[in-house]
Protein backbone atom coordinates (compact mmCIF):
# COMPACT_ATOMS: atom_id res chain seq x y z
CA UNK A 1 0.00 0.00 0.00
CA UNK A 2 3.03 2.44 0.22
CA UNK A 3 3.07 2.83 -3.54
CA UNK A 4 0.01 4.04 -3.60
CA UNK A 5 0.51 6.85 -1.25
CA UNK A 6 4.20 7.96 -3.01
CA UNK A 7 2.55 7.89 -6.26
CA UNK A 8 -0.13 10.30 -4.95
CA UNK A 9 1.95 13.41 -4.80
CA UNK A 10 3.96 12.59 -8.26
CA UNK A 11 0.29 11.82 -9.75
CA UNK A 12 -0.73 15.17 -8.36
CA UNK A 13 2.13 16.94 -9.82
CA UNK A 14 1.14 15.88 -13.05
CA UNK A 15 -2.10 16.38 -12.95
CA UNK A 16 -1.22 20.23 -11.98
CA UNK A 17 1.65 20.50 -14.44
CA UNK A 18 -1.07 18.84 -16.75
CA UNK A 19 -3.48 21.83 -15.51
CA UNK A 20 -0.53 24.41 -15.85
CA UNK A 21 0.10 23.76 -19.63
CA UNK A 22 -3.40 23.69 -20.64
CA UNK A 23 -3.95 26.96 -19.43
CA UNK A 24 -0.95 28.43 -20.74
CA UNK A 25 -2.39 26.70 -24.20
CA UNK A 26 -5.23 28.58 -23.34
CA UNK A 27 -3.78 31.54 -22.99
CA UNK A 28 -1.91 31.30 -25.88
CA UNK A 29 -4.55 30.55 -27.84
CA UNK A 30 -6.53 33.59 -27.25
CA UNK A 31 -3.39 35.63 -27.84
CA UNK A 32 -3.21 34.27 -31.23
CA UNK A 33 -6.87 34.67 -31.67
CA UNK A 34 -5.94 38.07 -30.46
CA UNK A 35 -3.27 38.66 -33.03
CA UNK A 36 -5.61 37.35 -35.98
CA UNK A 37 -8.27 39.63 -34.81
CA UNK A 38 -5.46 42.65 -35.26
CA UNK A 39 -4.29 41.27 -38.43
CA UNK A 40 -7.53 40.93 -40.29
CA UNK A 41 -7.87 44.76 -38.72
CA UNK A 42 -5.13 46.07 -40.13
CA UNK A 43 -6.34 44.09 -43.64
CA UNK A 44 -9.05 44.97 -43.69
CA UNK A 45 -7.87 48.83 -43.04
CA UNK A 46 -5.13 48.36 -45.98
CA UNK A 47 -7.76 47.43 -48.11
CA UNK A 48 -9.63 50.30 -47.38
CA UNK A 49 -6.59 52.55 -48.28
CA UNK A 50 -5.82 50.63 -51.49
CA UNK A 51 -9.86 51.77 -52.19
CA UNK A 52 -9.09 55.33 -51.49
CA UNK A 53 -5.76 55.42 -53.35
CA UNK A 54 -7.46 53.85 -56.47
CA UNK A 55 -10.43 56.51 -56.49
CA UNK A 56 -7.83 59.45 -55.98
CA UNK A 57 -5.62 57.93 -58.87
CA UNK A 58 -8.56 57.16 -60.86
CA UNK A 59 -10.12 61.26 -59.84
CA UNK A 60 -6.02 62.33 -61.16
CA UNK A 61 -6.43 60.48 -64.35
CA UNK A 62 -9.67 62.09 -64.94
CA UNK A 63 -8.78 65.44 -64.23
CA UNK A 64 -4.93 64.74 -66.79
CA UNK A 65 -7.71 63.50 -69.34
CA UNK A 66 -9.29 66.76 -69.36
CA UNK A 67 -6.18 68.59 -69.03
CA UNK A 68 -5.10 66.69 -72.27
CA UNK A 69 -8.13 68.00 -74.32
CA UNK A 70 -6.58 71.17 -74.33
CA UNK A 71 -7.34 72.63 -78.13
CA UNK A 72 -4.43 73.98 -79.91
CA UNK A 73 -5.69 76.52 -82.65
CA UNK A 74 -3.26 78.17 -85.28
CA UNK A 75 -5.73 81.06 -85.22
CA UNK A 76 -4.24 82.55 -81.96
CA UNK A 77 -0.71 82.02 -83.03
CA UNK A 78 0.77 85.61 -84.02
CA UNK A 79 0.65 89.35 -83.02
CA UNK A 80 -2.20 90.82 -81.10
CA UNK A 81 -2.65 94.39 -80.33
CA UNK A 82 -4.25 95.12 -76.77
CA UNK A 83 -6.44 97.76 -75.49
CA UNK A 84 -6.63 97.64 -71.47
CA UNK A 85 -9.10 99.37 -69.57
CA UNK A 86 -9.06 100.02 -65.58
CA UNK A 87 -13.19 98.75 -64.61
CA UNK A 88 -12.44 98.61 -60.93
CA UNK A 89 -9.53 99.09 -58.22
CA UNK A 90 -8.96 99.18 -54.92
CA UNK A 91 -4.93 99.94 -55.66
CA UNK A 92 -3.10 103.24 -54.98
CA UNK A 93 -1.86 104.71 -57.90
CA UNK A 94 -4.40 103.35 -60.32
CA UNK A 95 -8.13 104.52 -61.22
CA UNK A 96 -11.32 103.62 -62.86
CA UNK A 97 -10.43 104.93 -66.72
CA UNK A 98 -6.74 104.43 -66.87
CA UNK A 99 -5.82 102.31 -70.15
CA UNK A 100 -2.81 100.29 -71.20
CA UNK A 101 -1.41 99.05 -74.77
CA UNK A 102 0.65 96.19 -74.94
CA UNK A 103 1.45 93.49 -77.97
CA UNK A 104 1.43 90.17 -77.21
CA UNK A 105 2.84 87.44 -79.05
CA UNK A 106 1.20 83.93 -78.66
CA UNK A 107 2.87 80.96 -79.66
CA UNK A 108 2.49 77.16 -78.31
CA UNK A 109 4.78 75.04 -76.55
CA UNK A 110 3.12 71.44 -76.88
CA UNK A 111 -0.10 71.90 -75.77
CA UNK A 112 0.55 75.17 -73.55
CA UNK A 113 -0.47 78.40 -74.73
CA UNK A 114 2.83 80.95 -74.51
CA UNK A 115 2.15 85.04 -74.42
CA UNK A 116 4.90 87.33 -74.24
CA UNK A 117 3.42 90.69 -73.20
CA UNK A 118 5.49 93.74 -75.10
CA UNK A 119 5.52 97.32 -74.27
CA UNK A 120 8.00 99.54 -76.55
CA UNK A 121 9.44 96.99 -77.85
CA UNK A 122 10.09 95.42 -74.02
CA UNK A 123 9.58 92.27 -73.13
CA UNK A 124 7.09 93.08 -69.62
CA UNK A 125 5.55 90.13 -68.48
CA UNK A 126 5.26 86.07 -69.74
CA UNK A 127 1.89 84.50 -69.49
CA UNK A 128 1.35 80.48 -69.69
CA UNK A 129 -2.34 78.86 -70.05
CA UNK A 130 -4.78 76.76 -72.35
CA UNK A 131 -7.37 77.07 -74.66
CA UNK A 132 -10.22 75.18 -74.33
CA UNK A 133 -12.27 75.70 -76.95
CA UNK A 134 -14.68 78.45 -75.09
CA UNK A 135 -11.98 80.45 -73.29
CA UNK A 136 -8.40 81.18 -73.24
CA UNK A 137 -6.91 80.75 -69.50
CA UNK A 138 -3.95 82.40 -68.99
CA UNK A 139 -1.80 83.06 -65.64
CA UNK A 140 1.45 85.18 -65.54
CA UNK A 141 4.70 83.51 -65.04
CA UNK A 142 6.47 84.59 -61.67
CA UNK A 143 9.77 85.83 -63.34
CA UNK A 144 10.08 89.72 -61.96
CA UNK A 145 6.39 89.66 -60.14
CA UNK A 146 5.99 89.52 -56.77
CA UNK A 147 4.94 86.05 -55.33
CA UNK A 148 2.33 87.22 -53.59
CA UNK A 149 0.87 89.28 -56.73
CA UNK A 150 -1.40 86.97 -59.25
CA UNK A 151 -2.04 88.05 -62.27
CA UNK A 152 -5.44 85.90 -64.40
CA UNK A 153 -6.48 86.84 -67.87
CA UNK A 154 -9.46 85.27 -69.19
CA UNK A 155 -10.55 85.58 -73.07
CA UNK A 156 -13.01 84.93 -75.48
CA UNK A 157 -13.37 85.35 -79.14
CA UNK A 158 -16.10 87.63 -80.55
CA UNK A 159 -14.64 86.60 -84.33
CA UNK A 160 -11.40 85.06 -85.84
CA UNK A 161 -9.52 88.59 -85.33
CA UNK A 162 -11.15 89.86 -82.27
CA UNK A 163 -10.68 88.69 -78.65
CA UNK A 164 -12.12 90.42 -75.33
CA UNK A 165 -12.19 89.66 -71.53
CA UNK A 166 -10.43 90.63 -68.81
CA UNK A 167 -7.42 91.11 -66.73
CA UNK A 168 -7.48 90.64 -62.84
CA UNK A 169 -4.20 91.78 -60.64
CA UNK A 170 -4.72 90.49 -56.92
CA UNK A 171 -2.45 91.78 -54.21
CA UNK A 172 -2.63 90.91 -50.61
CA UNK A 173 -3.98 94.13 -50.02
CA UNK A 174 -6.03 95.26 -52.98
CA UNK A 175 -7.17 94.48 -56.74
CA UNK A 176 -7.48 95.69 -59.97
CA UNK A 177 -9.81 94.51 -63.06
CA UNK A 178 -9.22 95.44 -66.36
CA UNK A 179 -11.47 95.10 -69.83
CA UNK A 180 -9.33 93.86 -72.76
CA UNK A 181 -10.16 94.09 -76.56
CA UNK A 182 -7.36 92.16 -78.47
CA UNK A 183 -7.03 92.57 -82.55
CA UNK A 184 -4.72 89.99 -84.46
CA UNK A 185 -2.06 91.76 -86.36
CA UNK A 186 -3.16 91.13 -90.34
CA UNK A 187 -0.50 89.55 -92.30
CA UNK A 188 0.13 91.64 -95.53
CA UNK A 189 0.54 89.65 -98.90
Amino acid sequence: MKWPILLMPVLLTLACDSRKKEEELHKREIAINEKEQQLLLKEKTLQLKEEELLKRENRVDSTTARDSTHIIDPGLTGTWFVNMTCTETTCAGSAVGDTKSETWQMAYESSTLIVRAMSNNQLIRVYTGNYTGNTIELTEEETNAAASTKMVVRLTFVDKTHLEGQRVITRPDCRILYSLQLEKERVQN
